[in-house]
């Protein structure tokens, strides 16, 4: 379709007086109107509406392209400052692990693991218990 309207394009952006045809030696200008003109100007508005719905077609594709490359931009945005609050979170945590090596160092690996180990019970016990809890107030409430 677009090689179509180029090639009528080229065909015609001649200076006019070489695209319409002559008059003939005794038509009138009636018939020159009807016979030459007239189907001229139709090949001329349909390449032109050809070439508006063309126009329609790239103005929609280059909306939703600049709607898609909006969209992707913000999640790039997005996704930044992710990257950027897992970076602090990574040194913070970093932070704690050098921490926790040099109490290992100094109170020893075993001392260490059994001091986790009884918070970890501890904690789960305390879970266990705020659950028994929830269930009798759940009950009574019944």
């Amino acid at each position: 379709m677009v090689k179509e309207m180029e090639r009528f394009a080229e065909k015609y952006s001649a200076d006019p007086e070489e695209v319409l045809p002559k008059a003939g030696m005794l038509e009138t200008g009636k018939t020159y109107r009807e016979k030459k003109a007239k189907p001229l100007i139709k090949k001329i508005v349909v390449v032109l509406r050809s070439v508006y719905r063309a126009y329609l077609d790239l103005s929609r594709k280059f909306s939703d392209m600049q709607k898609s490359y909006e969209r992707a931009l913000s999640k790039v945005n997005s996704l930044t400052a992710r990257v950027e609050e897992l970076w602090s979170e990574n040194k913070v945590l970093g932070e704690k692990l050098g921490d926790l090596n040099r109490v290992e160092w100094a109170l020893g690996r075993d001392t260490v693991e059994t001091i986790v180990q009884g918070e970890k019970s501890l904690e789960e016990a305390q879970r266990k218990q705020n659950r028994e809890r929830k269930r009798k107030i759940d009950r009574g409430g019944r």
